[in-house]
């Protein structure tokens, strides 16, 4: 998959996780979208099948909230590219800006005279080798990005928190933002960093080569010549050692000779005479050429790999592994068929449609849910239960705040289950209301846990799983 496939994907699921009331899309508007992307999907489609099916569905999802909340989407725009280095407009101007810069850093010297020890690409080549090094510890270690995902933490804080009503569109959006952004910085911030060195390089590269060339456009329309003088470096013996490292390799290349040290005096001074420039001026290209070219290239290139390879490694299943769990689950083949028995409460729409995906997480398959009329309070061992098809699962609702007890919630098991063609298998508990009265409590996680033991401990003994929405982080204890 490509980067803005990945990011795609990344957005969809942040939407779809924080719009549990359908507030943006609605069920309709999803399954819709799931089957213009293929589902129903074959039994073993294969990773490569579901990856195109997640990005082709969360394209076609993403599409339609940037339209729709134009201004305050931009951020969902599949079409957007996934990191700067993406963005053909930047770099082209990085690359741009890197040729002007190198062409004019390229003044061989005042009056037409070249001074062999100041050239602009002495520094060029000084810099470089401190790059080669650093590169070679990050390319061989463990690189870290911490400045790319610091970076675009700072972004996200200038942004600004959203003050639109809670549950309204705006406030939506700008949760699932939130999420997406945390989950993309941690995720992309290895290859957007791995981009970024590798368009440096390149950036660099172009810098070098402008340089190279403009000093050779200045040379075709004007005779430099090639002079020295140092503070430091007082005779010309010294100096001969210096260029045997700097140009050596270029000059064995050229098949020329470096100067001897006599040569090296004639020129030396700002009113020596000097000498034609073209051999320096060539032994410094070739020296570009192999020391920072040739190297910036390899560097460029391994970058890209290492982005490649951190791309292959995304893993953004596990940022939410249910939520993608149950999306594949739900688009492969027929759904399955259940009928949920209420008792003593009558959940509202947001509520049931939660407690169907808590189904779906457990059935791992769509599930059509069929809601039968709640039984009260005194009817538990006299319920009625209509017809219910073979191939349907019965299960039961309680709510999870109510103590269980064995005359009333043990006992409807037991009825529905001789009632039913099928024994109860599952009993299904209902812990919102639970979960929001006891969160501000300094001992809310040990209320739920002793809740849940409590509603293990009564069903011990049947053959029954139970299942809580939403989920205990903290296991309960038997």
């Amino acid at each position: 998959m490509t980067p803005e496939d990945l990011r795609n994907i990344l957005a969809l699921a942040a939407v779809e996780e924080t719009d549990e009331g359908g507030v943006l899309l609605s069920s309709e508007v999803r399954e819709e979208a799931s089957r213009a992307a293929g589902a129903p999907l074959p039994g073993r489609p294969g990773r490569d099948r579901e990856e195109r099916f997640l990005a082709e569905r969360a394209r076609d999802l993403l599409d339609r909230l940037a339209s729709r909340y134009p201004g305050r989407a931009d951020w969902l725009d599949p079409a957007k590219p996934a990191h700067l280095s993406h963005h053909p407009g930047w770099i082209a101007l990085l690359l741009l800006v890197a040729g002007v810069f190198g062409f004019l850093t390229n003044e061989l010297g005042p009056e037409k005279r070249i001074n062999i020890l100041s050239f602009p690409l002495l520094g060029i080549l000084a810099w470089s080798l401190l790059v080669y090094c650093r590169d070679a510890v990050l390319l061989l270690g463990r690189f870290r990005s911490r400045l790319v995902e610091s970076g675009l933490a700072f972004l996200e804080r200038r942004r600004g928190a959203s003050e639109a009503p809670a549950g309204s569109a705006e406030s939506v959006l700008e949760a699932s933002r939130a999420l997406f952004e945390r989950r993309w910085r941690r995720r992309s911030a290895p290859v957007a960093w791995a981009r970024l060195k590798s368009l440096l390089h390149v950036a660099a590269f172009v810098l070098a080569a402008s340089a190279v060339g403009g000093m050779y456009v200045k040379g075709l329309a004007n005779e430099y010549k090639a002079v020295w003088e140092s503070t430091f470096i007082t005779e010309s013996g010294q100096l001969l050692p210096v260029l045997r490292f700097v140009l050596g390799p270029a000059v064995s290349i050229s098949g020329g000779e470096l100067p001897s040290v006599g040569e090296l005096e004639a020129i030396r001074g700002a009113t020596a005479e000097g000498e034609n420039a073209a051999r320096w001026i060539h032994w410094y290209a070739l020296t570009i050429g192999l020391f920072v070219l040739l190297p910036r290239a390899v560097l460029a290139v391994l970058w890209r790999v290492r982005a490649a390879t951190a791309a292959s490694r995304f893993g953004y299943r596990e940022t939410a592994p249910k939520y993608y769990g149950r999306l594949l689950a739900t688009s492969f083949g027929s759904s399955r068929r259940v009928v949920v028995v209420p008792y003593q409460i009558s959940p509202d729409a947001a509520a049931r449609s939660a407690l169907a995906r808590r189904l779906e997480d457990e059935f791992s398959a769509a599930v059509e849910v069929e809601w039968r009329p709640t039984v009260p309070f005194g009817e538990e061992e006299s319920a009625a239960l209509d017809p219910v098809p073979e191939d349907a699962e019965v299960i039961l609702l309680f709510s999870f705040s109510a103590t269980p007890e064995r005359e009333t919630h043990l006992a409807l098991h037991r009825t529905l289950s001789g009632a039913a063609p099928n024994p109860v298998r599952w009993v299904l508990l209902d812990a919102a209301a639970f979960d929001r009265k006891s969160q501000a409590l300094a001992d809310a996680a040990e209320r739920r846990a002793a809740r849940e033991s409590a509603w293990r401990k009564l069903f011990a003994e049947e053959p029954v799983a139970l299942l809580v929405q939403p989920e205990s982080e903290v296991p309960a204890t038997r």
